[in-house]
């Protein structure tokens, strides 16, 4: 029973007042619940069944079943599974197939090039150009020995009288000294023009015989195997070619 603040005398229940001292009693607090508390259940023990009448052969012999078991399973599973990802012939999976592209890339702006034509010149060597301005009037090519002469003659109306000509001197064969007084002093082969070899080309004038001109090799002429002149004037002219141990190519051309 509740007991009075006041004087500590049992109140009766339902009693405002103490019944001792008059003192109101004050209303009595419920009484506290304690907080429930979660009730965990607690987990089965397992309590290990020893199987009867087994022994030690018998579990080795078990997992040794279950063991190949496992291996045939993995070997007819993954077997087909890695066949699958390999590629006939190579024993490796195949490379991923990568596209290939390749650039465009435009062709350049073509110009068009006006082509010029020409007409192609004709190829002409020196003797043939002579006879675009000129009209060949004598020739030859023969040898020349002892003073041998030839003797031309023009009546020149359309001047100039052109004579050209081109001499080989007959050579000989031989030895000579080089070096000489030096230690290097010796006799070697050699070969030499006659010293007889000339050729001279003599022009009148046919009327008076004056000469008119002269040219030629050798025997004061001088060495030069090919020459060529002109007689500019007109008038009546005889040609004359005298020459010794020499081929002589000769050529006379008048104006046209």
């Amino acid at each position: 029973m509740p007991l009075c603040s006041s004087c500590g005398t049992e109140i009766a229940p339902g009693k405002k007042f103490c019944e001792n001292c008059g003192a109101p009693v004050e209303p009595s607090a419920a009484p506290a619940v304690p907080p429930a508390v979660p009730v965990v259940p607690a987990s089965p023990q397992v309590v290990p069944v020893k199987p009867a009448g087994g022994s030690g052969k018998t579990y080795l012999v078990a997992g040794i079943i279950i063991l190949l078991a496992v291996i045939a399973g993995g070997y007819f599973v993954g077997l087909p599974m890695i066949s699958g990802m390999q590629t006939p012939g190579t024993g490796f999976p195949p490379a991923p197939s990568i596209p290939t592209q390749v650039p465009v890339i435009p062709a350049p702006e073509m110009t068009t090039v006006p082509v010029t034509t020409s007409t192609p010149v004709s190829l002409q060597t020196y003797e043939e150009k002579y006879t675009e301005s000129y009209n060949l009037v004598y020739s030859f090519n023969h040898g020349f020995v002892g003073g041998q002469k030839e003797v031309f003659t023009q009546d020149l109306t359309r001047p100039p009288l052109y004579i050209k000509f081109d001499v080989v001197p007959k050579m000989y064969s031989g030895e000579k000294t080089v070096d000489i007084g030096l230690h290097s002093e010796r006799v070697v082969p050699s070969s030499y023009p006659s010293p007889n070899a000339y050729f001279k080309v003599s022009v009148y004038d046919a009327g008076n015989g004056g000469l008119i001109e002269e040219q030629g090799f050798n025997k004061g002429y001088g060495v030069t195997t090919k020459q060529e002149f002109m007689v500019r004037t007109p008038g009546n002219y005889r040609v004359e070619m005298t020459g010794n141990d020499v081929m002589a190519d000769v050529r006379i051309l008048v104006g046209k």
